[in-house]
């Protein structure tokens, strides 16, 4: 989708700073005294109009307004795939006469032939600038230096380097102090290098605490399954898991609804392991995260191998699915399939792939649905939290 921009005579656009969106724009020069932005709303939901010091945007709708220049890739974001004047202009505050982004772009520096690598409608490209460079022999930190220096109204502390998947984040002030990542962790990097949350010392950081969010793949011996105080859970017997920690709030002592019988706040106000019994293509059930109801599930231990049962299924893990979910199915798992139990610090457990290292987790896509799975992309193993579960028995 095309955004046009309208150029007087009197506007040098090779002063202005590069915006990601520009290749996606339509540069068209005008004669200031003949163009009738009101004739051009009739044809066109939204346009453009630059000026020497600020910019105008045009939306149907509206009245026109004022923009910084600063800002120019992140409003150009924001109306791409908008021409809703009111859902627009409370994303943008005035500041000294002109909308914006308060906080300062962030500096791209790309090498030209991975540009399309960059994505348009990424929200972590939103609100910066760019310039371009050839090839690896024209990676010149001095000079890129240079460049962010001479812009105060970008990031002054750091830069990104882009050469396609590689992403570097550069101090500005020491050359030298940089940080490599991959475009799966780019938004929390570049980000919060951006608003001054983070520093590059603190991605170092997590990188050498990465190691103790992996589980340890090593057997306890004579492993028993216990609760959180320690108790041992007999073969047979029957418990729920609740879910620890996955969000923030949800835990509640509110009162139960009057609707609500006394056989069932076991259940209430907190998240529970159920069960997913929609499908109908013929593939075993899995788990999932819900508020306030779940199933329960006993052990049975085998050749002193714990295994967790729902009913008179099993618990187990495909590893040549097409997912890492947790699915339950008839027959004891085979080694491959099974699914390891691990305890937290505070006797709740945890569970991974036979012998795996990657805790399952629960992802809360919705607020009654949790994704509960092996999920081993980079992100989610530097950032997401692993699922505790405590037992509870019914």
């Amino acid at each position: 989708m095309e955004l046009n921009i309208f150029v007087p005579e009197y506007v040098d656009t090779t002063t202005l700073d590069k915006c990601f969106l520009d290749k996606d724009a339509n540069f068209i020069p005008i004669q200031s005294e003949a163009f009738l932005p009101e004739e051009k709303l009739k044809t066109l939901d939204k346009f453009i109009v630059l000026e020497k010091d600020h910019f105008k945007v045009f939306l149907r709708g509206g009245e026109p307004f004022k923009c910084n220049y600063q800002s120019r890739n992140a409003i150009m974001y924001g109306i791409r795939y908008s021409c809703f004047w009111k859902g627009f202009t409370w994303k943008f505050p005035i500041e000294n006469g002109l909308r914006l982004v308060k906080q300062p772009p962030m500096h791209y520096f790309v090498r030209s032939g991975n540009s399309d690598t960059l994505l348009c409608n990424n929200a972590t490209e939103a609100n910066t600038i760019v310039e371009y460079f050839d090839s690896d022999d024209d990676m010149d930190l001095a000079r890129f230096v240079e460049a962010v220096k001479s812009k105060p109204h970008c990031v002054q502390k750091y830069f990104i380097v882009n050469r396609g998947n590689e992403y570097r984040a550069v101090e500005t002030d020491n050359v030298k102090n940089t940080y490599v990542f991959s475009s799966r962790l780019k938004y929390q990097i570049v980000s919060t290098l951006a608003s001054g949350e983070a520093t590059i010392e603190t991605f170092v950081e997590e990188d050498k605490n990465l190691e103790n969010k992996l589980a340890k793949p090593e057997r306890l011996s004579g492993f028993k399954l216990r609760d959180s105080e320690g108790n041992v859970v007999s073969d047979g017997e029957i418990f729920a898991l609740q879910i620890l920690g996955s969000r923030d709030g949800y835990e509640s002592d509110e009162k139960l609804p009057e609707n609500m019988t006394e056989e069932e706040p076991v259940f209430y106000g907190k998240d529970w392991v159920d069960i997913n019994s929609c499908m109908d293509d013929g593939r075993d059930y899995f788990l999932f995260g819900h508020p306030d109801s779940g199933v329960t599930f006993t052990c049975e231990t085998i050749d002193d191998i714990v295994y967790l049962k729902h009913e008179d299924k099993y618990l187990y893990n495909d590893p040549e699915g097409e997912t890492n979910d947790i699915f339950i199915g008839n027959g004891v798992p085979t080694k491959e399939q099974r699914i390891q139990i691990h305890y937290d610090d505070d006797g709740n457990i945890m569970l991974t792939a036979w012998g795996g290292r990657i805790y399952a987790m629960c992802d809360w896509v919705k607020c009654s649905y949790g994704a509960i799975m092996f999920n081993g992309i980079e992100e989610q193993l530097r950032w997401g939290s692993p699922m505790s579960l405590r037992i509870v028995r019914v």
